[in-house]
């Protein structure tokens, strides 16, 4: 029975912190982030401060969104418990690599508290994923029509606001093939199940697909979860434009904030360092460069800064989870 973090825990831990500070130290010498401009911020916590718990906010609206998609699964867990390893996923998140490692690490756990709802359990998780990215680009396109004329004169803009636009119609397409299209007739699960038949391996795959397509028969559920993951965007996008405001970014307009933010947010699920350290700075360094601010990545700096401290939060519920429960805290460590 493991008790605590092993000497292989800790080493692995602190070479992952290392490489995060050493990231940072990168950046700054770079020039993509400024350690005068996080003095400045922080002198402005009247800023900082609301931006933090708007993250806070948006992290509990986003676990009773996974509760509610859950129980349209048929798997019924206490919301306490949901709230448990919803901030361990956060934790796992801001620790390990890329922004769906903590998903799987749900996954992991709600299989085994639901014996023989795996595939369900995987398949809830995939929807929230995807509610979620369908809110980040549908709060784009929603600023987007605000600030259609900022953004053009030049072929980045041009490509970025015919990106967003296109990703909107995609979201629009998804949920329209979700709704509409029968489970008798989809191409889709035909494909999955003419791979499962040429190799049984492709069976999980299938079950995941119909795990997702459980939601065609919860369209309340569904519209429920995609107004939730709304406000935690809106919620996010209030976040960065206090965090710009109290780094005197103030002539950037609330509306172009969330037409870029949510684009910067997308590039952190690319699987590089914990909690999109690097691929987020650089991402918000050129999306907020196109509407004329030069820190974008100091934005991402607090961004990543609330992101740890509730995934330090969700530590602090890991190592009492793990404390309780040795054998499932093993397997998982060994998978």
């Amino acid at each position: 029975m493991k008790k605590g973090f092993a000497p292989k825990d800790a080493f692995v831990l602190f070479l992952k912190v290392a490489l995060v500070a050493g990231v940072f130290v990168w950046l700054a010498k770079k020039d993509l982030i400024s350690l005068e401009a996080f003095r400045i911020g922080m002198t402005h916590l009247n800023r900082i401060v609301p931006g933090l718990l708007a993250l806070v906010v948006s992290s509990v609206i986003a676990g009773f969104r996974w509760q509610m998609l859950l129980q349209a699964q048929d798997i019924f867990i206490p919301l306490a418990r949901t709230y448990q390893l919803h901030y361990i996923g956060n934790f796992f998140n801001v620790t390990l690599p890329g922004a769906v490692s903590g998903d799987l690490v749900k996954a992991f756990y709600v299989a085994r508290e639901v014996p023989g709802a795996r595939a369900k359990a995987f398949g809830s998780i995939l929807f929230d994923r995807l509610v979620g990215v369908s809110a980040l680009v549908l709060v784009s396109v929603g600023a987007l029509t605000i600030e259609y004329g900022t953004f053009q004169g030049s072929a980045v803009l041009a490509g970025v606001k015919a990106f967003v636009l296109v990703t909107g119609a995609g979201v629009v397409a998804f949920y329209s093939y979700l709704f509409l299209v029968r489970e008798s007739h989809d191409p889709i699960l035909r494909i999955f199940q003419a791979l499962e038949a040429k190799n049984g391996k492709f069976g999980s795959l299938t079950r995941i697909y119909l795990g997702v397509r459980t939601y065609h028969h919860h369209r309340a559920v569904v519209l429920k979860a995609l107004a939730a993951s709304i406000l935690i965007h809106l919620s996010a996008g209030f976040a960065c434009i206090q965090f710009a405001y109290a780094l005197q970014q103030t002539q950037l307009q609330p509306s172009e904030i969330y037409v870029v933010s949510p684009l910067g947010m997308l590039v952190t699920a690319v699987p590089v360092l914990p909690g999109g350290v690097g691929t987020g700075h650089a991402a918000f360094s050129f999306f907020f460069r196109l509407i004329d601010s030069q820190r974008g990545a100091d934005v991402f700096s607090f961004f990543v800064i609330a992101q740890l401290l509730i995934g330090a939060f969700g530590g602090l519920l890991y190592l009492r989870f793990k404390a309780n429960n040795p054998d499932i805290a093993a397997q998982l460590s060994q998978s």
